[in-house]
């Protein structure tokens, strides 16, 4: 038997979302099903477990820094993503790719803002809608970004980082 912590339903916003949470990460998975506004239209789409979530977690924190390795909006004072990896909600759409392959496609917006970035006019939207549709934030930098991951290869790809305005 593992020690290890698992992901926990802490809530169920809709009939077709999930809110769950391992430590400091919190996330919601969709069913298939869920919204995902101008994503994933020509997709097969799945509901991916808890498992499937442990998986893409597992192979986010083993390939990101490589993907990242460019760090593209990441500078001044943005984050840089590999590093503060704890500190992002995540949304989790699953689909099936033209290969058979299933994918997890995974937003990300930061959830620890401090004093400085709120300063820096940096701030969570503190409304619950994240918890229920596809979250669209345009620029923001670093602080909002999304990536697919292949669990079939063990793969990241299609990294994007939202810009600075």
């Amino acid at each position: 038997m593992s020690c290890k912590s698992t992901y926990k339903i802490i809530e169920k916003p809709t009939d077709y979302s999930t809110v769950i949470k391992k430590g400091r990460v919190t996330g919601v998975l969709f069913k298939e099903n869920g919204t995902c506004f101008l994503c994933l239209q020509d997709k097969k789409r799945f509901t991916p477990t808890i498992e499937e979530i442990e998986k893409a977690e597992l192979i986010l924190k083993k390939n990101l820094k490589c993907i990242n390795q460019t760090r593209v909006n990441q500078v001044d004072n943005c984050p840089i993503i590999h590093k503060k990896l704890k500190s992002y909600r995540r949304q989790y759409f699953g689909y099936i790719d033209n290969n058979g392959d299933k994918i997890i496609y995974t937003t990300f917006s930061w959830d620890r803002y401090t004093l400085c970035d709120r300063l820096r006019g940096y701030s969570r939207d503190e409304n619950e809608n994240w918890k229920i549709e596809k979250e669209m934030v345009l620029d923001g930098c670093s602080y909002h970004w999304e990536i697919k991951i292949n669990l079939n290869k063990e793969e990241l790809f299609e990294l994007g980082i939202n810009g600075i305005a």
